[in-house]
């Protein structure tokens, strides 16, 4: 499985400085998982030596692989 990054997700990774080391994490061992749809996820999970709460991937798998569409700081989980 190979992970892309869609332009919107590298703009905001470079805007909130959001490596992929942390979205490698993000994706080996997260914290949960939200199905959006048929083939969209949103992955999160708390990152230690990050101040602004936990981060969220979402992603859309496509053809064996997965395609970062967007990622988000201070993602809350509604109850």
């Amino acid at each position: 499985m190979e992970i892309r990054y869609s332009p919107h997700a590298v703009d905001r990774m470079i805007q909130r400085r959001i490596s992929t080391a942390e979205v490698e994490d993000v994706f080996a061992k997260p914290d949960g998982l939200i199905k959006q749809s048929q083939d969209k996820i949103i992955i999160y999970k708390k990152i230690g030596s990050r101040a602004d709460n936990s981060l969220a991937v979402v992603a859309v798998e496509q053809d064996g692989n997965i395609e970062v569409v967007t990622v988000m700081v201070n993602f809350e989980v509604k109850k």
